[in-house]
């Protein structure tokens, strides 16, 4: 199996583990896992054993669903900076050092974020031949 076909694998697999995770059917089956979970410590006077169970299996499902949000939200990220990068190229006057701004140094970003507060970095003028025409 190529490295492409793990990744689309482990991304579907992300995905769909992201939308269940957040359906209302999940939640109701959390509440019961925790009522059932809660009965049997109960019962078994909460046991060593019972609480290995719970807790490994909780820290397990935890990382499980950290992951999965963790790889989606980057997935959507990624979609809005595209974007984002579009309509800075499509916009006339727009500054396009801007674009991918993202991928900058911190301190690069900050410079960048100074110049815009203190109005130094405004719209680049676009000359009269160039009014009008898209970029």
């Amino acid at each position: 199996m190529s490295t492409r076909h793990i990744r689309e694998a482990f991304s579907t697999t992300a995905e769909v583990l992201a939308k269940v995770a957040g359906s209302p059917w999940t939640s109701g089956l959390g509440v019961l896992t925790v009522l059932t979970l809660l009965i049997a410590g109960v019962s078994t006077g909460f046991a060593d054993t019972w609480q290995l169970v719970v807790y490994s299996a909780g820290s397990l499902v935890s990382l499980l669903v950290l992951f999965s949000i963790q790889h989606t939200t980057n997935r959507q990220t990624n979609a809005i900076l595209l974007k984002l990068d579009e309509l800075v190229r499509a916009t006339e006057g727009a500054h396009d050092e801007l674009i991918a701004i993202e991928d900058r140094e911190l301190h690069e970003q900050e410079q960048l974020h100074d110049l815009q507060r203190q109005g130094e970095l405004r719209p680049t003028a676009v000359p009269a031949e160039d009014a009008g025409k898209s970029r």
